[in-house]
């Protein structure tokens, strides 16, 4: 059953008509209460007077503790990478095919495991993230595996002013869309750096599960859909990797984006969009989804959502 929080629990109105599309155009802030993954609640939207480097400073240090404990966690089981294992999906690597002796270029890439995958299979890999933390991290496991992987510090949204070069794949995949400030800006940051013909190839939460409560045991709607200017604010405890470490930082600021955001942006950056596929599961265990698989969960029966989705895109040769 899929049920709306009530607005009372909530603490919040959710009935944002499809005009919250044009961010900015005299909107009011609605304060959300909205729940974090590592176990936290959020506290609301930020005021204006909150400019969004101030939010993406706070995200930074929160990373560089979270880089830290993932490092040493089991989550991402740095010595089984350094063993030759990988965390790839399978539906990923046939959609991207064949990389060997291509340039990938890694955005929020965090601690490189999967960059270090993709290397071992044929490419030549730059990770960029925006915690130097995580990328002194991934320096080192490549360094140790010894891999054609390499990693750059830097704010995916600066980047074309800090690194040179074309690919021929942009990969950004799992839970990053939501720290993303501006898509529409991201899409042109990729465009820049693909080769004429080279692709985008993005996979991540569908922005129709992420209005789902992460939280509740029920499926209930427990978040905005349309995409806005100013970022959410979240409480945090923990990482989603390990809710019980302990972490300095308080908060965490993340961005709505809407699937036809998505879409769109991708679009008018000067892509072509050869496929964008959704599927009804998810890759990690929310209370309200049930276990298929070692690293599938779905929606109870009855419930039809997507839940993930992948899209490529390829730049136009002009």
């Amino acid at each position: 059953m899929l049920d709306r929080a009530p607005a009372e629990e909530e603490g919040t109105r959710l009935g944002h008509s499809p005009d919250r599309r044009r961010a900015g155009e005299g909107q009011l802030a609605t304060v959300l209460s909205v729940h974090d993954p590592a176990g936290g609640r959020g506290a609301g939207i930020l005021p204006d007077m909150t400019s969004t480097s101030s939010a993406i400073g706070a995200n930074r240090a929160l990373w560089d503790e979270w880089a830290a404990i993932h490092a040493e966690g089991s989550w991402y089981d740095v010595d089984a990478v350094r063993r030759g294992v990988d965390k790839l999906r399978d539906y990923e690597v046939d959609e991207i095919g064949d990389v060997n002796g291509m340039s990938m270029l890694h955005l929020q890439c965090q601690i490189g495991t999967d960059s270090i995958a993709w290397a071992r299979r044929g490419a030549t890999v730059t990770g960029v993230d925006f915690s130097a933390v995580a990328v002194e991290k991934a320096t080192s496991l490549a360094l140790d595996i010894g891999v054609a992987a390499s990693f750059v510090c830097s704010d995916v949204m600066e980047l074309d002013k800090t690194l040179e070069g074309e690919y021929d794949i942009v990969y950004a995949s799992r839970g990053i869309l939501g720290w993303i400030p501006d898509f529409a800006e991201w899409s042109r940051i990729v465009a820049h750096f693909l080769k004429p013909g080279g692709f985008l190839y993005l996979t991540d939460i569908h922005p129709v599960a992420k209005v789902l409560d992460d939280a509740s045991s029920e499926v209930r709607i427990a978040r905005p859909y349309w995409p806005r200017p100013e970022p959410i604010r979240y409480d945090v405890r923990g990482t989603y990797a390990d809710p019980s470490a302990q972490v300095e930082s308080s908060s965490k600021y993340l961005w709505t984006h809407s699937t036809g955001e998505v879409i769109t942006s991708v679009a008018r950056a000067g892509m072509c969009v050869e496929f964008f596929h959704e599927f009804p599961w998810l890759d990690r265990p929310w209370p309200c989804l049930s276990q298929e698989s070692d690293r599938t969960f779905s929606l109870p029966d009855g419930v039809e959502l997507p839940m993930f989705f992948s899209l490529k895109a390829r730049k136009l040769s002009s």
